[in-house]
């Protein structure tokens, strides 16, 4: 992992805390939440440490939850695995769900991702991904001298079609693909960023206006099934008692381990 690309992860981190970014971080933290809290699935990785994770959490308490990060400077209480995106250190079908909240915007191969992501989901595993939406008309100061070298603007942006194209390509079914954050610059509860008036759901669909992107994909192979929802399994299994996340940092070189 370069130090540059680890210095971007940080002040991308950092970014998120500037009013601006927090209008990000809500839009996307309340659809991960929707979308984690109807598949429950028990192993959870996430690709980079973000430093909202609380807000998604509560979501899937039940989960075995992981952290990718790049490098453990900042303290966190989830269980974070330290290495590269572009070499998991994960076992090959080991995971259930993997969230990439805008992490191929700051890699240098993000097809090289794609194809991590794909090597350790299990056969219907899901992929939660997030990213910044090129055309935005929000994102015009990016294109600023000034602006072009700072964090988040200074990353590359990849459209939406185009991560769902890629998807496709290694045989993911997408489920949900939708614009979010669609006024970053005006003020909104928190509560309300579930929940879409018929404005917003126009204002969605054209595609200058979301400042981000959500997509969720399900990893299909010949002969799989459906993936299974939340009511589905609570017919099926009897949830176990909540327990509090374990707060510890495993450091991998380039040897594989299993995350479980």
């Amino acid at each position: 992992m370069k130090k540059t690309q680890i210095e971007e992860t940080i002040k991308l981190r950092r970014w998120f805390e500037t009013p601006i970014g927090e209008a990000y971080k809500h839009a996307e933290a309340a659809l991960l939440s929707e979308k984690l809290g109807e598949n429950f699935r028990s192993e959870v990785l996430q690709l980079d440490f973000i430093g909202w994770e609380d807000e998604f959490h509560e979501a899937m308490r039940f989960a075995h939850y992981t952290i990718l990060d790049q490098a453990a400077n900042d303290c966190t209480k989830y269980t974070r695995v330290v290495g590269g995106a572009e070499s998991l250190p994960i076992d090959t079908h080991s995971v259930d769900i993997v969230i990439m909240p805008h992490t191929l915007e700051f890699e240098e191969d993000p097809h090289q991702v794609l194809r991590e992501v794909t090597r350790v989901l299990k056969p219907e595993g899901i992929v939660l991904l997030t990213g910044f939406n090129p055309w935005a008309f929000w994102h015009l100061p990016r294109f600023l001298p000034q602006a072009k070298e700072k964090t988040p603007w200074n990353g590359r942006f990849i459209a939406r079609y185009r991560v769902i194209d890629w998807l496709n390509l290694l045989d993911f079914e997408i489920e949900v693909s939708r614009g979010c954050c669609l006024f970053p610059l005006v003020k909104k509860r928190e509560e309300d960023h579930s929940k879409q008036t018929l404005l917003e759901k126009i204002a969605a669909r054209i595609p200058c206006v979301p400042a981000a992107y959500f997509v969720m994909g399900v990893k299909r192979v010949s002969g799989g099934t459906s993936v299974f929802h939340l009511e589905n399994l609570k017919k099926r299994f009897i949830s176990s008692p909540s327990v509090e996340p374990v707060t510890k940092t495993i450091h991998v070189e380039k040897k594989r381990a299993n995350i479980h």
